[in-house]
Parts: C-alpha cells; structure tokens; sequence
C-alpha cells in the first residue's frame, strides 16, 4: 500500500489547488491522497468546520484532535500500524513534480528499515553530537553550475524551440547519505510501524516543530533518515507566505525558541544527539 499524507490549515483552503493537483497526477501507483483536517484547530480557535474544495483523488480526513503540522503523518501512521505500507508526507504548499513520489518510494523499497526524505540537515554542532549513520549525505554548493545549466537550456528551449517543459529545480543533494533530521517540504518516506504510542505524547515547547520531534523518535529507535542524491525539490507555492509556522510565534515560543527546545527535550528524554 502506498499512500500519500499531508495536512492543512484553514487560511491555506484556497491555494491548496496546485499542490493537490500535482499529487494526484503522479505517475507511481499511488492507492490514495489524504488531507488532514481536523474537527478543531489550535491554532485557529474560531476555525467554523468549512472543507476546501479538493479534486478527485484526495480523501478528506477530519481526526478528533490537532497534533499540528505533525498531522501530516501520524494519523495516517496509527491507522496503517502493522500494514506493509509505504507513507509519503509532504507539506501543503508544493508543487510536486511527476515522478518526484515514485522516485522516492522506489529508493525507500529498497531500504525498508529506513526513512527516505529529499532534504534534511544535521543537528547543529552547537546544539548537539551528529547521530552515528554514516556516510553523511552532502548538499550542493549556493553556487550550483549544473542548475544554471539546466535553466540556460531550458529558456533556450522555451525561447527558440517553443517547447513547454517545467523549470528544473535545484537537486539540493550532491551526494547520497545520511542527516539527522529530516525536513518534510520536500517530501518524507516511512513505515506505519516506525511510530509507536510515544509519537502522539508531544510536549506543548515542541509542538510547533515536526522535523526535529518526528527525527527524534526516528533516531530514539535506531531508524536512520537516508538522502539520495539527484531529485529535483519541489516547487514552492503562494501558500508558503499564509501563516507560515518558520516565522510565527505560537503560544508565546517563536519557530527558533521551537527548534531549540525540541532539540533539548530529546536529548533529556530520549538520550539522543548528546
């Protein structure tokens, strides 16, 4: 089984045309899209129960409680424990290339024990000890001259030849390996069984965070985050910029705040990173 999962909030309804569209028209195999949104929001209290419009292909999900941007997976995870399935989650304000899911899913096949995510990072060096996965995957430099190629080529196309074809995006893994904390934008691959009952217990100072609580408990059992080289990143769309959580502050903890105490609460909790 394979599945495709993300989440949304209600002042993103309307901009989440793009990004649905583009996974429902992926070439993998794909058994369903599930768009979670629950009953009652956190962050919008007055949130009135309205659904956005959806095409077909997407199932609407509404859970009882908001787990925030975590939502994009875990629910979907509880549901499928115990089922051979493949989950990919992803975040509401991408435009997914064609074949970015099947690219993807056909790495994690063959690495079953592993998370496979299209971005990632390392826990800062001031913050924590890297995890013990090697080798470590190794990102593209700002100055990326096949990415500058590929774009002279296709304003060439598009200019002289008149073919219409996307434009390519950055390729922002150089060479394949490991990170400690996976970044869902771009894309995340797991299995349903890589979270147990603890995934669900998140703590109110990282709520807010879902990249570092979610590597945690991948890191807290051993679960290595691989990056293969040579995607392309997805396409951002005008929904970034609505309410984003990289520039809120909730509940009094700004997004910088988040990350750092995320960061501290797993290495006291689970022992990892220190």
């Amino acid at each position: 089984m394979r599945i495709i999962s993300l989440s949304t909030i209600p002042p993103r309804f309307a901009t989440l045309g793009p990004t649905l569209e583009s996974l429902v028209a992926q070439k993998a195999e794909i058994d369903e899209v599930r768009l979670h949104i629950p009953l009652r929001y956190r962050r919008f209290p007055d949130y009135d129960g309205a659904l956005p419009q959806v095409p077909d292909g997407v199932r609407i999900v509404r859970p009882d409680t908001d787990l925030g941007p975590a939502s994009k997976v875990l629910f979907t995870a509880r549901e499928l424990r115990g089922k051979p399935a493949q989950i990919l989650f992803c975040d509401d304000d991408k435009v997914f290339a064609p074949t970015w899911a099947g690219d993807l899913l056909a790495v994690q096949a063959t690495r079953p024990s592993e998370c496979v995510a299209l971005n990632g990072k390392a826990v800062p060096s001031h913050r924590g000890k890297p995890g013990p996965f090697q080798p470590k995957a190794v990102r593209t430099g700002k100055l990326d001259l096949p990415l500058r190629a590929r774009r002279l080529a296709h304003r060439v196309r598009t200019a002289v030849l008149r073919q219409d074809a996307p434009r390519p995006m950055r390729r922002p893994i150089a060479r394949s390996g490991y990170v400690d904390i996976l970044q869902g934008l771009g894309g995340v691959v797991v299995r349903p069984d890589f979270f147990d009952d603890t995934a669900y217990d998140i703590p109110d100072a990282v709520w807010t965070v879902d990249d570092v609580w979610l590597s945690g408990l991948l890191a807290w059992k051993g679960i290595p985050i691989w990056l293969p080289a040579g995607i392309e990143e997805p396409v951002t769309t005008g929904a970034h910029d609505i309410d984003s959580l990289y520039r809120s502050t909730i509940e009094g903890i700004t997004r910088k705040d988040a990350n750092r105490a995320s960061v501290a609460y797993m290495q006291e909790r689970f022992g990892i990173w220190k």
